[in-house]
């Protein structure tokens, strides 16, 4: 599962990316070019415009409601040595402003793996009966209450990404399920995750990730504040 986790320190969620054949219909997400020069002006920003408009633009789905959760890693970088002393100094600013709630999955010197999610959304996703008997494959307890989930799936980032991070990202059960089996590796769409099921339903979800994505870059753009951004972004 190499990809995976080369898929995560770029700062993109978890089977979010790189899988699709002739067999498959891709979903167009925003074009790399199409980003360039939003992330040129980000590079210009100050401290906490520069960090609250990164995590705006990963986890914008997530921040629009659109998504229970986003997966976001930050990373010391050669333009941004501090990105981990950023996230330190203003994660309770962020919570607040994005109206989410965040756990540390997982942290070392240079990177920091942070789930942005909010509460209740994630309570009806561990409440439900498939769910909690799919997650009890992994060690997780139909008693658990979200904080205890979420430390039991934060102890399982050791050396790669547990697969039913999937499910606390608004991935359907089925998909995920397919993903672990890894059959013949072929999906109907690739988008966001990768879709076996409900592909119908699957894309037009991912449009409405790509508008919310779009209303960050479009921020960036303008010239808008983070802040708000954030506001057009939550409300």
């Amino acid at each position: 599962m190499r990809r995976l986790m080369k898929v995560v320190w770029n700062n993109v969620e978890i089977m979010e990316g790189n899988w699709y054949n002739n067999n498959e219909t891709r979903h167009n997400s925003m074009k790399k070019t199409y980003l360039m020069e939003p992330m040129k002006r980000l590079e210009q920003l100050d401290d906490y415009d520069y960090i609250l408009y990164k995590l705006l633009f990963h986890g914008a789905a997530t921040f629009s409601k659109e998504k229970p959760a986003s997966l976001i890693t930050l990373k010391n970088t050669n333009k941004r040595l501090n990105a981990l002393g950023l996230w330190d100094k203003y994660k309770d600013q962020i919570g607040k402003t994005t109206r989410t709630s965040y756990y540390e999955m997982k942290r070392d010197e240079n990177h920091v793996v942070i789930l942005f999610f909010h509460k209740r959304l994630l309570e009806v996703i561990i409440e439900n009966s498939e769910n909690i008997e799919f997650l009890e494959r992994f060690g997780y307890d139909s008693k658990m209450n979200l904080i205890e989930a979420l430390q039991h799936l934060s102890s399982r980032f050791v050396d790669k990404c547990p697969h039913e991070v999937g499910l606390f990202l608004g991935y359907h059960l089925e998909d995920v399920v397919e993903y672990i089996k890894e059959t013949d590796g072929t999906g109907i769409v690739v988008g966001y995750w990768k879709v076996y099921t409900k592909a119908d339903e699957a894309i037009r979800k991912f449009k409405r990730y790509d508008q919310a994505r779009a209303k960050v870059t479009e921020g960036i753009l303008s010239g808008l504040s983070p802040m708000k951004t954030a506001l057009i972004l939550v409300s």
